[in-house]
């Protein structure tokens, strides 16, 4: 027999109870660490490389990556990744830029930036910042909203 039974193998529980101390530490960060990226895939959605974005904008990726109205996150890989949600068709959400531009100024990571654009924000009545730029009817209420947001954060 090439290959032992199924039943004789040892289950992953198993092996992970009779691990070592350091074995399951890293397997527990391992686990942590995917369990929270998929928990960003789920609210952020899929982002793209900036090769990608510059086709789609049509400019050159130069122009993409010195673009500061553009949200770009450091991806765990170490790429860096441009959310998907940003873009309407071809362009940038009209009035996001600006936002991004003065939420980056307010917060510590690009990530929060992106969590605030996508969380339900009371002040605009449980849409996310997002949702209503896209409604193309509440920018004023959206930066209203950002602004708020960055001057807490400054307290």
């Amino acid at each position: 027999m090439l290959y032992p039974e199924v039943s004789s193998m040892p289950s992953v529980e198993d092996r992970y109870k009779q691990a070592s101390e350091g074995t399951r530490a890293v397997v527990d960060t391992i686990l942590a660490a995917d369990a929270d990226d998929e928990a960003w895939v789920r609210q952020l959605g899929p982002a793209l490389r900036g090769a990608t974005v510059a086709k789609m904008l049509r400019v050159t990726p130069q122009a993409v990556s010195s673009n500061s109205n553009l949200l770009r996150l450091k991806m765990r890989s170490g790429r860096t990744g441009y959310p998907v949600f940003q873009f309407d068709g071809p362009h940038q959400i009209a009035g996001l830029g600006n936002i991004v531009v003065d939420l980056r100024k307010a917060v510590a990571t690009e990530w929060t930036v992106a969590s605030w654009l996508t969380s339900p924000n009371k002040d605009l009545g449980g849409d996310t910042p997002i949702a209503a730029l896209k409604s193309g009817r509440r920018s004023e209420q959206v930066r209203v909203a950002a602004q708020r947001f960055a001057s807490a954060l400054a307290l």
